[in-house]
């Protein structure tokens, strides 16, 4: 049976329900926001270094939103490049959103169309892995609190970056501040808590590696989209083998031990 009353937005008290999914919907992003700060000043700095006007850097990070292509974006304006050139890394470095889509859509199927089309503008990296960790420990889909941590994180990066192009000429070189490090340590704190099981680390270790290799074989930023894809397929593989799996190969057969409760009353 369905379970509307779990998961359907109409079903949300007024009032006090609305203000405590407020206030979570901020604390799970409070976090993010930590971590974005000192990225999107970097992102700023750069910007406008690269001959961006302050104001169309924060209006960029206001409108795409998307960390790693706009600091590509940003250095690529600055060499010159053509806009067809700068679409198509953008497109190619964040394709890796489809699947994290592809993940979510299932938790947030109780959203309206447009719903589920903002929240998805607003779903990075690090705001995948804290819905993801929230759903996983049985939330429900409540579109005050999911609206509220992408708000937010994202305003989190528009302040960051507004710092940044703002006063970007006080700084010289951001490299020797190690915010570039802000981001990864962050992921790395959000990412451990999923891991809660020894498959789980398995999947996200062999993505790692992975993503590493194919950097080094010449992959480019093609390295994260199909090391994700080899670490799930990994991760289905050795899930379906031990009998966690409901696909072909996997269903009604269970552990061992099932089996012999079963008393091979399946067979033929």
């Amino acid at each position: 049976m369905s379970r509307p009353d779990s998961t359907s937005p109409k079903n949300s008290a007024p009032g006090t329900d609305f203000s405590s999914e407020l206030l979570r919907g901020v604390r799970m992003g409070t976090p993010i926001v930590l971590g974005y700060l000192p990225l999107g000043f970097a992102y700023g700095v750069l910007a406008v270094k690269s001959g961006i006007p302050a104001l169309w850097a924060v209006t960029m990070s206001a409108l795409i939103f998307a960390g790693a292509g706009q600091l590509i974006a940003a250095g690529m304006i600055g060499a010159g490049a053509p806009v067809l050139s700068i679409v198509l890394a953008n497109l190619m470095v964040n394709l890796r959103h489809i699947l994290m889509s592809a993940a979510l859509a299932p938790d947030v199927k109780a959203l309206s169309q447009v719903q589920r089309t903002l929240f998805a503008l607003d779903v990075t990296d690090e705001v995948f892995a804290v819905h993801t960790a929230d759903f996983r420990n049985g939330a429900a889909c409540r579109a005050p609190r999911l609206f509220a941590c992408n708000i937010t994180a994202h305003m989190g990066w528009i302040a960051g970056t507004a710092v940044g192009a703002f006063s970007g000429g006080l700084v010289t070189d951001v490299r020797p501040l190690g915010l570039d490090y802000a981001l990864p340590a962050m992921f790395l704190a959000l990412l451990l808590p999923l891991c809660a099981e020894r498959l789980h680390l398995l999947v996200a270790l062999a993505g790692a590696l992975f993503s590493l290799g194919l950097n080094l074989a010449g992959a480019g930023r093609w390295s994260v989209i199909l090391a994700t894809l080899l670490a799930a397929t990994l991760g289905l593989w050795l899930s379906r083998r031990r009998g966690d799996g409901d696909g072909p190969g996997t269903a009604g057969a269970g552990t061992p031990e099932d089996q012999i409760a079963r008393g091979g009353h399946d067979q033929s």
